[in-house]
């Protein structure tokens, strides 16, 4: 039986270093605010990050882990006697993140598994327990990778953001969209493309916030067919707990019971979509 460790990143809100004894390790990202950087999850929590940009109207920047951060990382996991990385990392559509830990396992001498989550957050965090539970199980790093990259497939990630400003300022479209959006007030949909490693592309767009997330949930339900049996939700968000309550209510309205968590988005994610962003996140539970 080959000794598993799982690379992942602050994406996932598992406290740093809290899992290692569990074969999970986490490598913190980078959030700059002011020209100072700080290690997400250690320095600065997500929350902090987004009173301060509302508080400042701050551009917020993001990165992956650093080198050394990564290096330290592994070199923990080959001291620990593992033999193979399953890595899994945030999507690498928005991050580079899986190409600087397949460096530092190379780098280790030790064979890694690469699996793009094509997400963060909650989705996520339900990859990382799930691989880190098929290895405890004793399945060997193939299998738990095709397992990995199935479950991916099956999940999803809707973003609603209301105001296209801080995308904007952050250089993510440009001022002339911007405006023609503010003008004709469009709240914009979008969701994360799997083809393209989870870059965000747009879905539709909507007149109000409130249609916006009510069209995201018909999405996931109608064009989606998600199901309370088989899947579990997240709704997270920027300093928006209210709506993604009310949010939360219309789905179990719509579906019964169903396991869904409500928490503030990743800083990583949240720093980009700006105050009163929402993301929405479902996967497929594993059956096993």
């Amino acid at each position: 039986m080959t000794k598993i460790a799982i690379l992942t990143d602050s994406g996932c809100q598992l406290p740093i270093g809290k899992n290692e004894d569990e074969g999970i390790f986490v490598c913190p990202l980078t959030i700059t605010m002011k020209n100072k950087g700080y290690l997400d999850g250690i320095e600065i929590d997500s929350q902090t990050v987004f009173e301060t940009m509302e508080k400042e109207d701050l551009i917020v920047l993001t990165s992956q882990p650093s080198t050394g951060v990564i290096h330290d990382a592994v070199e923990r996991i080959k001291a620990q006697g593992y033999e193979h990385v399953i890595a899994l990392p945030i999507a690498t559509g928005l991050s580079s993140t899986l190409n600087g830990m397949k460096l530092a396992c190379d780098m280790a001498d030790i064979p890694v598994t690469l699996v793009d989550s094509k997400g963060t957050a909650r989705n996520q965090r339900y990859l990382v327990e799930t691989a880190a539970m098929l290895a405890k199980q004793g399945k060997e790093p193939e299998e738990i990778g095709d397992i990995l990259r199935q479950m991916v497939e099956e999940s999803a990630t809707i973003i609603m953001v209301p105001n296209l400003e801080h995308l904007k300022k952050g250089g993510r479209i440009t001022p002339a969209v911007a405006l023609l959006a503010g003008l004709l007030k469009i709240v914009p949909i979008m969701k994360l493309n799997y083809d393209l490693g989870g870059k965000i592309d747009t879905l539709d767009k909507v007149r109000t916030v409130k249609k916006a997330n009510l069209k995201i949930i018909d999405h996931m339900i109608n064009d989606c067919h998600v199901n309370a049996k088989d899947y579990i939700f997240a709704i997270e968000h920027v300093l928006n707990e209210k709506l993604a309550n009310e949010m939360k209510d219309e789905l179990i309205r719509r579906l019964g019971d169903c396991d869904i968590l409500v928490r503030e988005l990743p800083a990583v994610v949240g720093a980009h979509m700006g105050i009163g962003g929402i993301g929405y996140q479902y996967i497929k539970k594993y059956q096993g």
